[in-house]
C-alpha cells in the first residue's frame, strides 16, 4: 500500500486514525499497541501477503537473539551478536543479491541455463538494518526492557517501515508508553496532517511531474535510441529533482504520519542540494542510512583511528557497500565507489586547507564555487545511479559531451506528448515552447531547493522530530508554519492539488531499494 494511493488516503488512514483515537480515549496501552501492530502488518501484507511471513519470521528470530544478548555474558554475547548479524545479512543477501551473483556467474562461466528469479521483498533492506542496530544496541546495554509487542511495533511501524528512517530502538521505544497521552492530540493532528500534505504534494505534483521528463530519456538510451544534448540535460536534471522531491516527500509523510499518533521520528532528509561539499551532502541525504554506515561499518572498520591511508580506504569501502545496499547491480556499485572517491577528495582538501592554515568559507565566491562543484558532482553520479546499465549511462554522458542544437530530438519530443504538464503548457504557448517550459520548471525547482527551508525548518517550533540537524546555513526565504487561517488555506490548496494528481499512482523511488 502506498501513502499516495486512494486506498491509503480514503480507507486505511482514516480507519487506523479513528480507532486509534477511540482507544486513546479508553486509555488502554496494550490495545493501542495491538491495533498499531495489526494495522502495520496489514499495511505490509497489502503488497504481497506471502512476504509478511518473512517479516514476522525475521522479527521473531531477532527478538529471540535480543533476549539471549540481554541475558548473556561478554563472550556469549559476542557470539550471539555475530550469529544475529550473520542471520540478517544472510537473509538480505539471499533475497537482494542472489540474482545479481548468479547472473554474473552465469555470464562469466558461460553457463547455458537460467536461474529462477528471486523477488525482492518490500522494505527488507530497511527492516534488516533496523534490526541489526537493535542487536548491537542490546549487546551494548542501550535498549530498555520491553516485550515482543513493543518490539513488533518497533520493527513494523507503518509510517517508516517501507523506506525509513532507520531508527534506533532507544529512540522510539520510550515513546510507545506515551501513546495514551491525549494532551497534545489536537496539536498532533494539526501538525502531522500539515506535514503529511506537504510531503504528498512534493511526491504527486513535483516528483511525479518531473518523472514525465526524466523517464523517457533513460528509457530511450536503455533501448539503444539516440538522444540530443538537450534531451540528456532535461533528463538528468529532471531525474535529480524527481528523486529529490520523491524522497523528501516520503520523508515528510513518514514524519507526519508518526506525528498523528504522537510519535517522533529522526530527520532523514535536510535540504541536501544546499550542501557546499560531499561530506555535508551525506549529512543531509538519507541521514539515518549515513548514520548506520558510519556507526556500524566505517567505525567498525577502524574509522580514522588507523592512520590516513586506512581512513581513506575505510571511507571508500563504506560508500562502496552503501552503493551496493541501494541495489544489486554494477551501476549502484560504481555510484557508491564514486561517492567514496568524492569523500576521499573532500577530506584531502580539508586536510590541505588546514595544513596551509587557509580559511576561505567566509568568501562568497568560494562558497558559490563549492556549491556548483558539489551539485555538479552529485548530478554526474545520479546518471549512473538511474541508468539501467553502465553502457546506458555512457550514452547519456556521450550526449552531454557535444552540443547539437537547441531543440529536443524527435523521439524525445514524441515521448513528451504523454506529459500532462506540457499538454497544459501547449494550450497556452504552443508546442514550440516545450524546451523553454521544461527548463523554466527545472530552474524554479533548483531555486526552491536552495532558497526555501526544508519541512523540518518550517515546523521547527513544534518539536515534531527527535533531533534537528545543526547547520550554519539559514534559508534565504523564511517560511514557518503556524496554526493560522492563512496556513490552513495554503495547506488546503496543496491538498487539493495533490488529490487532483492521483489519477496515476506511482511508487516511491526508494521502494526498489
Amino acid at each position: 500500500m502506498l501513502f499516495n494511493s486512494p486506498e491509503f488516503l480514503f480507507f486505511f488512514l482514516p480507519v487506523v486514525l479513528g480507532i486509534f483515537l477511540l482507544l486513546q480515549k479508553v486509555g488502554n496501552l496494550r490495545l493501542i499497541l495491538l491495533w498499531l501492530v495489526g494495522c502495520s502488518l496489514f499495511f505490509y501484507a497489502w503488497w504481497n501477503p506471502v512476504y509478511l511471513l518473512l517479516l514476522v519470521f525475521s522479527a521473531c528470530v531477532n527478538y529471540s537473539f535480543g533476549l539471549i544478548l540481554a541475558r548473556g555474558g561478554i563472550k556469549k554475547g559476542r557470539n550471539i551478536l555475530f550469529l544475529g548479524i550473520a542471520f540478517n545479512l544472510g537473509l538480505l543477501g539471499y533475497f537482494k543479491y542472489a540474482n545479481f551473483f548468479f547472473e554474473n556467474m552465469r555470464v562469466a562461466m558461460d553457463w547455458g541455463f537460467n536461474f529462477e528469479y528471486i523477488i525482492l521483498p518490500l522494505a527488507i533492506s530497511f527492516y534488516t538494518f533496523q534490526q541489526i542496530t537493535y542487536l548491537v544496541d542490546t549487546r551494548k546495554g542501550l535498549t530498555e526492557p520491553h516485550g515482543f509487542l513493543e518490539y513488533s511495533l518497533f520493527v513494523c511501524f507503518f509510517p517508516q517501515l517501507i523506506a525509513g528512517p532507520i531508527v534506533h530502538h532507544k529512540e522510539i521505544l520510550s515513546q510507545f508508553n506515551t501513546l495514551t497521552d491525549r494532551r497534545k492530540t489536537y496539536s498532533n493532528l494539526s501538525i502531522g496532517s500539515s506535514i503529511f500534505i506537504v510531503g504528498l504534494f512534493k511526491k504527486v505534483v513535483i516528483a511525479d511531474g518531473f518523472a514525465q521528463f526524466s523517464n523517457p530519456v533513460f528509457e530511450l538510451v536503455s533501448k539503444g535510441g539516440s538522444i540530443y544534448t538537450l534531451d540528456a540535460l532535461a533528463g538528468v536534471f529532471s531525474y535529480s529533482f524527481q528523486l529529490y522531491f520523491d524522497f523528501s516527500g516520503y520523508s515528510d509523510m513518514a514524519i507526519g504520519l508518526a506525528c498523528l499518533s504522537g510519535i517522533k521520528l529522526p530527520v532523514n532528509f535536510y535540504s541536501p542540494y544546499k550542501s557546499l561539499n560531499m561530506i555535508d551532502f551525506w549529512r543531509r541525504w538519507h541521514m539515518t542510512l549515513s548514520r548506520f554506515l558510519r556507526d556500524y561499518l566505517y567505525i567498525t572498520l577502524g574509522g580514522n583511528r588507523k592512520g590516513v591511508p586506512r581512513r581513506y580506504g575505510n571511507l571508500f569501502i563504506t560508500m562502496l557497500l552503501g552503493g551496493l545496499w541501494h541495489g544489486a547491480g554494477w551501476p549502484f556499485l560504481v555510484w557508491g565507489g564514486l561517492h567514496g572517491c568524492y569523500l576521499m577528495v573532500n577530506h584531502g582538501w580539508r586536510h590541505l586547507m588546514k595544513t596551509l592554515d587557509l580559511e576561505l568559507s567566509h568568501i562568497v565566491s568560494y562558497r558559490l564555487a563549492c556549491w556548483v562543484l558539489t551539485f555538479s558532482a552529485v548530478l554526474f553520479a545520479w546518471v549512473i545511479f538511474r541508468a539501467d546499465s553502465l553502457s546506458s549511462a555512457g550514452n547519456i554522458f556521450l550526449a552531454l559531451s557535444h552540443w547539437d542544437g537547441t531543440q529536443f530530438s524527435p523521439s524525445y519530443t514524441s515521448a513528451l506528448k504523454k506529459s500532462g504538464v506540457l499538454e497544459f503548457s501547449s494550450l497556452l504557448l504552443g508546442n514550440d515552447y516545450n524546451v523553454g517550459t521544461i527548463f523554466t520548471l527545472l530552474g524554479l525547482a533548483l531555486l526552491a531547493c536552495v532558497l526555501f527551508p526544508c519541512t523540518y525548518e518550517m515546523f521547527r517550533k513544534y518539536d515534531v522530530v527527535i533531533d534537528t540537524p545543526l547547520t550554519d546555513q539559514k534559508s534565504a526565504i523564511g517560511l514557518y508554519w503556524q496554526p493560522s487561517q492563512s496556513w490552513g488555506i495554503f495547506i488546503g490548496i496543496l491538498a487539493v492539488a495533490a488529490l487532483l494528481n492521483l489519477t496515476q499512482v506511482s511508487e516511491f523511488l526508494y521502494f526498489q531499494f
